[in-house]
Parts: structure tokens; sequence; C-alpha cells
């Protein structure tokens, strides 16, 4: 039987002072394609370990010029995610275990069968290989929410990233305020991923999108019979989020009832499940953000005071869009590169006179709001090039439908304004094998609307594509 199938041969260090009984094991994993290293003792392997990278360790646990413990010790020194099988006689198990506690993988009791041994091996390095593929995972992640993800180089960003770079290595709660759409969750992310809590759970709590009446639930979970839809047990996100950060947004939202509420959990570091007579300890972070004035609030007796000073220990404002007016256009840039790599073809590219209609909008919806025009202008435009009759401006106050008025300024080079119309709609359809709400999203209208303007322009697939 060969268990080792793979066209790379995992490198095992094998220790044993037992000549007999590990040229026994080293013969039964090169025969299953392993590559062996054998090694006397602890010193030996130690040495090894300087000059070779191993994969996997078996090691004897008790030796001659040590324990298999005090080589588990020196080799997670130098490899932090090494996988290590502890072999230990009946008798020391408890030993073996303690070893376990202490980083090692598993131990095997001799005598063991040689399909027993391969069997844990494989899946020892199963378990190595998914460990450096989450801290692999960890590190994309953290880069991904890193301080470079807060775009831009005024004065403003680049302060506001100096600051979210010092508190990030804290542990203190942060409350970060601007308005809608200046990226308060992006900059919470990048501080989690930055702190020693990036290896547990980022949980976000929408203080505005949970029914008042589960609320409490929702935050603290409950206990199986504790109200009439609670048929099982179930844990709240304050308890998911343990050992690492709850991001509590809009939290200037939350009724003043749950306030006390998510106080004593700050001041106490412990939970109560509804319906529960016990409290559950907890350890985790708060950040919180809101686009509201919690100060007013305080005055006006909406918001608690003593929760406003314990979510308040360090403010962060992040400013908007119209105030810091040269990120504009390297945001544009940064939102252009994104969607080029999601299109196969040249780079999308922009025009000064778009970008000069970019510049002069007052913004609103502020970073959020410019990444859906360039998004809806991308859908206007032709042969990948925005121009300024491309760049339409959407936002609460105005239209949300993007109708044939509105479109007027981007009309057609060739034929009819109605020819242009079908034929954008057309060719966002298929980039996006009509699926209704992709294409929606791009030309920055609804579903409803979008299927009005189909059926007002008789446009049918032209190929056999399922509908979204």
């Amino acid at each position: 039987m060969k268990f080792n199938s793979k066209e790379h041969s995992p490198k095992i260090l094998l220790v044993d002072d037992d000549l007999a009984f590990r040229k026994t094991v080293e013969i039964t994993l090169k025969r299953n394609n392993y590559e062996v290293i054998p090694a006397v003792g602890v010193k030996d392997a130690a040495n090894i370990l300087n000059d070779e990278k191993v994969e996997l360790i078996i090691t004897d646990l008790k030796m001659n010029d040590g324990t298999g413990i005090d080589l588990l010790r020196r080799a997670q020194e130098i490899y932090p995610q090494i996988a290590v099988i502890i072999l230990t006689a009946y008798g020391s198990i408890k030993n073996a275990v303690d070893a376990m506690r202490q980083g090692a993988y598993d131990y095997i009791a001799k005598p063991f069968k040689n399909e027993e041994l391969l069997i844990l091996v494989e899946r020892a390095l199963e378990n190595k290989n998914m460990v450096e593929e989450l801290h692999v995972l960890r590190e994309e992640i953290a880069w991904k929410y890193g301080f470079d993800s807060l775009v831009g180089v005024s004065p403003a960003i680049e302060q506001l990233k100096h600051l979210a770079n010092r508190v990030a290595g804290t542990d203190i709660a942060v409350l970060i305020t601007g308005d809608s759409g200046t990226g308060k969750e992006i900059l919470s992310k990048a501080i989690h991923y930055h702190s020693e809590r990036r290896k547990r759970k980022f949980v976000t709590i929408e203080c505005t999108s949970i029914p008042e009446n589960l609320l409490e639930s929702e935050f603290f979970g409950h206990i199986k019979g504790s109200f009439t839809s609670a048929y099982n047990t179930r844990k709240g996100l304050f308890e998911e989020a343990d050992q690492g950060t709850v991001f509590l947004d809009e939290v200037g939202d939350m009724p003043l009832a749950l306030q006390a509420k998510i106080l004593r959990v700050i001041q106490e570091s412990e939970i109560r499940p509804v319906g529960s007579t016990t409290s559950k300890k907890i350890d985790v972070r708060i950040i919180a953000a809101t686009n509201r004035n919690l100060n007013e609030m305080v005055k006006e007796g909406t918001f608690r005071e003593d929760l406003y000073y314990r979510l308040n220990v360090l403010p962060i404002k992040i400013p908007a869009l119209k105030a810091r007016i040269d990120d504009i256009p390297v945001l544009t840039e940064h939102f252009l590169r994104l969607e080029s790599g999601k299109i196969e073809g040249t780079p999308i590219t922009i025009t000064s006179e778009a970008l000069e209609k970019l510049l002069k909008h007052h913004w609103p919806g502020n970073v959020r709001e410019l990444e859906n025009t360039i998004k809806r202008a991308i859908a206007l435009s032709q042969n990948r090039r925005i121009h300024g009759r491309d760049v339409i401006f959407i936002n609460s106050k105005q239209t949300t439908e993007l109708t044939d008025e509105n479109l007027s300024a981007s009309s057609a080079r060739n034929g009819t304004l109605e020819d242009s119309l079908k034929n954008r709609i057309q060719n966002s359809l298929s980039a996006n094998n009509w699926n209704f709400t992709k294409t929606a999203s791009q030309l920055g209208i609804g579903r409803t609307t979008l299927w009005r303007k189909i059926k007002k322009y008789n446009i049918e697939k032209k190929e056999d594509l399922p509908i979204g």
C-alpha cells in the first residue's frame, strides 16, 4: 500500500536511539515515498534541523540524551508550524499527552502496525499543510485590510493611517466617526487585522439591521426555550468574537435599554444569554462607528453618557471626500484598476474631462458614491475609455433611476439615442451572463427599472444563458 502518492516526497526527520527499531520504521516510510533523515538522539536531530528543512518529525519520547519534548521545543523555535509525532511505550502515554499539550500533533504507542503509523503520518502532514494555508490566508487578509486599503495621499488620510497603525497594537476601545460611505468598516478591519487579535474573529454587528426585539438574543445568545422561537441554544455574536474584535456599526442607533447591557459587557467582560441565570466570561475588543453626533445625543438623553465615555477612549474621525479632493484622482485610479481586473482586455482609462467632472462634484455619498459612479461610467463607456458624458451622478436627493433624460449627455455617436441605450444595456447583460442584480448594480439602477428597459427596447438573449 502506497500512502504517499504525490510527486513531492515529504521530508521526515526520524529520531530514535534504538538502531534496529529506527531502521524498521525508516524502511516502511521509504517504501511509501517519504524521504527520511535518521537521527540517533536529541542533539543529532537538533543539528540536522539547523541545516535541513523537514515537514514532519517522528521522535521517540525517551532517549539517552534527552526527550522528545526537548526536541519538540527546539523544533518549534526553528519551524513554528512543524508537525511532530511522539513514539512512546504504553507506560509513558501520560507524558505523550503532555507533549500534545505543548504542540505535538499526536502520539503512537509501541508496538504499532505499519498501517497505523502511515495513516497518522498522512494526517499529520495534511494538518500541517492546512495550518500553513491558514497562516497564508490570514496574511493575505491582513494585506487586503491593511492601512493601504485606505486609499489616499491627502495629509488627512496620511495622518489617519498613522494614528490607526499606532492604536492597532493596543486593546483600547476605538470610536470611529464620519459620514456614511467614508470607509469606517474598512478602517476597523485594518485595525483588527494589524492587532494581536487577528487570528480570532472580526464580528460586525449592524445595530440598525437587527429587529429591536431580537437585538439582545443576537448580541448575547439564548438558551433553548427562553422565548417562543428559541428552539435551540445559540451563541450570540459577542461569544462568537471571543478573543477577537466586535465592530458595533452605527452604534448611535442602538436602543437605550440595550446600551445599558452593552455597558455591563464592557465593564464586567461577561455576557448573560437570554433565559440564562449564569454569566459567561468573554474577552473582546470593541470598535464602534457612527455617522451621528453622540455627544449631542448624550445631551438629548438618547445615548448613555457612561457608555459614550467607554466607547470614546480613542476617537478617530474619517474626513468626508469633499474635504480631501486630492484623493479623488487616486481613488478613481484605484477603482479603475479593480474593475479592469474583472474584465479581460486593455486597462480602462478616463479622460481629463471626465476626471474634472469628478473633481467638481460635492460627493454627498463620499467614497462609496465615487465607487458606484466609476462602475456606472464603465458600464456606459465605449472602447474601455470613460468620457465626461459617461459620468452621471445619482444620489438620494436626485433621481434614483437611470432615465433616458439623464443619459442624454451620453448620446450615441452612431444611430439614435434609443439604439445607444439598448446597446449598452445589451452589452452589460451579456458581459454579466444576464445576471440582473449585477447588471443593475453596474448601471446604477434597480432590478425593476432594468426589467422595464429590457421590455421597452425588446432586448433578447443572444445565447442560451441563465437569467440571474
